[in-house]
């Protein structure tokens, strides 16, 4: 009797545990599924971070060249499909570029906007920094300074390890 109870034990536990490892398996479809949403949302990702940035680097052209590379290309209609809905800023690095080259790959990122239907009006353009203007450190400081003197508090504002 008790050598009985334990073979249908054991067979009972054989038996859910093949079960089981036939349901937890992943369909191709699934697979492909997970994977295109997992990439989806890379895709989603990178296309927040390039609309952040707006900027086009000398990285984005052809080099030496004024022409955009495949980079370039992707980010830009990144950007056109983000300035066809909104305006904004667009940055164009000069960097190390001579100032005609500069002004060629200004050109040809210009057309490529309006021959996509961007209105100019609404876009800006410039050589400036990626993400926005910006703030100087010395500027941070002084708003630190002033917003610690509100306070009533001390603001440092040299480095020390601990700050870390």
């Amino acid at each position: 009797m008790k050598m009985t109870m334990i073979t249908t034990l054991v067979l009972f536990c054989v038996l859910t545990i093949g079960c089981q490892k036939e349901s937890m398996e992943i369909s191709p479809d699934e697979r492909l599924m997970n994977s295109k949403l997992i990439n989806t949302y890379s895709d989603i990702a990178i296309q927040n971070a390039i609309i952040s940035e707006h900027t086009m680097f000398p990285y984005h052209f052809v080099k030496n060249g004024a022409e955009l590379n495949e980079l370039g290309q992707r980010d830009l209609a990144v950007l056109t499909g983000h300035f066809a809905k909104n305006g904004g800023h667009l940055n164009i690095r000069q960097l190390g570029a001579s100032a005609d080259l500069y002004e060629d790959r200004v050109s040809l990122v210009r057309e490529m906007l309006q021959e996509a239907g961007i209105e100019m009006e609404r876009i800006s353009v410039s050589d400036g920094m990626a993400g926005g203007s910006g703030m100087s450190s010395a500027r941070v400081l002084v708003i630190l300074k002033q917003a610690s003197r509100i306070a009533g508090t001390k603001t440092s504002t040299s480095y020390s390890p601990e700050m870390k």
